[in-house]
């Protein structure tokens, strides 16, 4: 067992540290929240909603009066994968024969393959204002800087145009001309894999979150092929464990094949899955981590498992029986503490502020803590009866004015069978606070039989009695060989009352009722062959 948490803390630390290497390296520029908030705000701001028309702006099919109304056209269009539309979008004024042999359409397409591949355009940076942004440094009145892409050959500047419509030469924004002239040799660099460019161009423009269905197509295609890797990876480790050390227990292999198997599958595919394919839509989903989170999620329960499992087996080879009944409460509070934590990770990851939402949920937060407080002091009184152990599953107990064997002892509340087969629950706050008699924890049982013999008797026939009793009780093994009394208690109007203490040596009920049996028949007989009448309630003289 040792070796195996060795192995598996080494694996945690090196996993973790190429994962956060992986991500300084690759992080995306823009998180799940901004996409979604960008894919809302295209909706509502759709080229052919009129309203949006303001004054001073050219009226302009393709609503390319504004910088910034231009650039989300071309995006909305090429999202789509209506390139035609995009087109429109792009200068083609005075471009090379090779740049325009591309085809304008294909040119839309790979520019867009190109920014969805290096940079993120905040669209609410652009102007939307008719001439732009005219106090930008640096950049000409008649433009406007969309971003600056790095290449293995320098750095690209990418701008906005302001160019005369073709029918009218009223001035309307477009990508510009210099920056459509630079495409093909970004494409060169940034394209989609032979099989992103084939799957790009034949499946339906259909997306969630942001994510085009060819690539979650390809992400599925490679979460089989690094599952498959994985699991050859993780059952040759099972079996080279099984090999060296043969006790490894079932529990461990399966934890090493079923979740780690899982949680090695999306390490590989962070690390191996190519860049090539990557969009920033792809890269802000697969950064929010949903599935690394997931296979976390149950490395971890399952990892919690297999330590409840193992600490079982120590405490009952330590003699500690009532400490495996708190691994299963103190495995819950585990699990709960790590799914929260888990979920707020999750949620940084996504975009959104962990401490914005726990500072939102503050008031409702100390809402729950005030109503959970008597939950809490269950729980309390829960791992006070599971360590101070005032009474066990199983035990024989009074509790108040109640009988009954103790069934569980939950979080909430100890479940009690009483002897007319009822069942009470107890608050654990309040079970710990009672006076409790565990008769279970007796080592012997007592036998104490209340006697008054007539005032008639002779003093020669109750000695000769009590010797014969004190006789007989010293010859059975059943009965403790100290206390043994039998004597004359007192003498009273009741009668003389006899004083007989005995200890049956046995915790089983049955037996004590077989023994007390045979003793209570052995002094009956004793008394009638000793001519001892016992006193019974209507011959005795009224106080």
């Amino acid at each position: 067992m040792k070796t195996f948490l060795s192995v598996f803390l080494c694996l945690f630390i090196l996993l973790n540290v190429n994962d956060l290497n992986a991500q300084e390296q690759q992080a995306p520029k823009v998180s799940l929240k901004e996409i979604l908030i960008e894919d809302k705000q295209a909706e509502e701001k759709s080229p052919d909603d009129g309203r949006l028309i303001e004054d001073g702006v050219p009226e302009d099919p393709y609503r390319r009066g504004q910088p910034r109304s231009s650039f989300q056209g071309f995006l909305n269009a090429a999202k789509k994968q209506d390139y035609v539309t995009a087109s429109e979008y792009l200068d083609y004024r005075n471009l090379s024969s090779e740049v325009l042999s591309v085809g304008k359409e294909e040119l839309a397409r790979q520019f867009y393959v190109v920014l969805s591949r290096t940079i993120w355009v905040d669209i609410d940076s652009l102007s939307d204002e008719p001439q732009g942004n005219l106090n930008e440094s640096n950049v000409p009145n008649y433009r406007e800087f969309l971003g600056e892409i790095e290449t293995k050959h320098g750095s690209v500047k990418l701008y906005l145009q302001h160019v005369p419509r073709k029918t009218d030469k009223v001035k309307i924004w477009k990508i510009s001309n210099s920056t459509v002239a630079k495409v093909p040799s970004l494409s060169l660099e940034y394209a989609y894999t032979p099989l992103g460019e084939w799957l790009s161009r034949h499946l339906p423009p259909v997306s969630f979150l942001g994510v085009k269905l060819w690539q979650w197509l390809y992400f599925l295609y490679m979460i089989f092929v690094f599952f498959i890797v994985a699991k050859i990876l993780t059952h040759s480790f099972s079996y080279s464990l099984k090999r060296v050390k043969p006790t490894t227990s079932p529990e461990t292999l399966q934890f090493i094949e079923k979740p780690f198997s899982l949680l090695l599958t999306v390490i590989l595919l962070r690390f191996f899955i190519p860049e090539e394919n990557a969009t920033h839509e792809a890269k802000a989903v697969a950064e929010g981590a949903t599935l690394l989170t997931i296979a976390w999620l149950w490395v971890l329960f399952r990892f919690i498992d297999l330590m409840k499992v193992k600490m079982a087996e120590h405490f009952v080879k330590q003699d500690k029986p009532l400490a495996i009944f708190l691994l299963r409460p103190a495995g819950t509070v585990a699990k709960s503490i790590i799914a929260v934590a888990t979920i707020l990770i999750w949620f940084e990851n996504l975009g959104f502020s962990a401490t914005t939402l726990l500072a939102g949920l503050g008031i409702g937060g100390l809402a729950i803590a005030l109503a959970a407080q008597k939950t809490v002091e269950n729980i309390i009184g829960a791992i006070t009866l599971y360590t101070s152990a005032p009474v066990r599953i199983g035990d024989f107990c009074r509790f108040g004015k109640h009988l009954g064997v103790v069934e569980e002892i939950g979080l909430r509340a100890t479940r009690i069978r009483t002897l007319d087969r009822t069942v009470i629950y107890i608050a654990n706050a309040k079970f710990i606070d009672m006076e409790i008699e565990n008769f279970s924890e007796r080592e012997r049982i007592a036998f104490r039989p209340k006697m008054y013999l007539t005032p008639t008797c002779s003093m020669t026939n109750i000695d000769a009695l009590l010797n014969a009793l004190r006789a007989h009780f010293s010859t059975l093994d059943i009965l403790s060989a100290k206390p043994q009394r039998a004597h004359i208690k007192a003498c009273t109007q009741q009668g003389i009352e006899l004083n007989i203490l005995l200890y049956v040596k046995t915790t089983d009920f049955d037996a004590y009722l077989n023994t007390i049996n045979e003793l209570n028949l052995t002094i009956l007989s004793l008394l009638e062959q000793h001519q001892c009448q016992l006193q019974v309630v209507s011959d005795r003289v009224p106080a």
